[in-house]
């Protein structure tokens, strides 16, 4: 059993609601390329196929000490999705037709090999470490790193589709 995941974007909205025509493949596409370029290790945790809607859970990880391992976590809700046929430049191109919604998160996971699970003393050592050594890593420079990073993963995903907000205050 390894530690929880501490969620680094608590409070921030992380959402985006989108209702319209679109490229689905490519979003989803887009969404893992953007995942595995930044060095993430890309996981399909689940897809569920509940009519009328659709959930695609994914999951990116990337150890960055031997203690730590930052976590993105993308979820992608697809209702009443249409397959619908465009004529654009004299080509035709199938995109669909549906709302959806894309929830983002982040976070990281300490003890990612579960080293100190192994008795309630190395239990304590742990805490020590994590709240009296490593604190100011853990809540100053990776929170901090951990919510700009899912800022611009969830701006570029709007770029990508898009959309009126898709601007960044950073």
């Amino acid at each position: 059993m390894t530690s929880p995941v501490i969620f680094g974007t608590h409070g921030f909205d992380r959402i985006i609601r989108y209702k319209g025509v679109f490229d689905f493949d490519g979003v989803y596409k887009y969404i893992v390329k953007w995942i595995k370029n930044n060095d993430y290790d890309f996981y399909e945790k689940k897809v569920w196929d509940y009519p009328p809607y659709k959930v695609y859970k994914l999951e990116g990880r990337k150890k960055i000490s031997y203690l730590c391992m930052f976590v993105v976590f993308v979820e992608i809700w697809v209702w009443e999705d249409k397959p619908v046929e465009i004529v654009r430049n004299g080509k035709v191109k199938h995109l669909t037709e549906a709302r959806m919604k894309i929830l983002f998160d982040g976070g990281y996971i300490f003890d990612y090999d579960g080293d100190f699970e192994k008795s309630p003393g190395l239990k304590k050592i742990e805490k020590f470490l994590l709240f009296k050594i490593m604190y100011h890593d853990m809540f100053l420079k990776w929170y901090d790193f951990m919510d700009y990073f899912v800022h611009s993963f969830v701006t570029d995903v709007k770029k990508y589709l898009e959309m009126e907000t898709a601007s960044n205050a950073y």
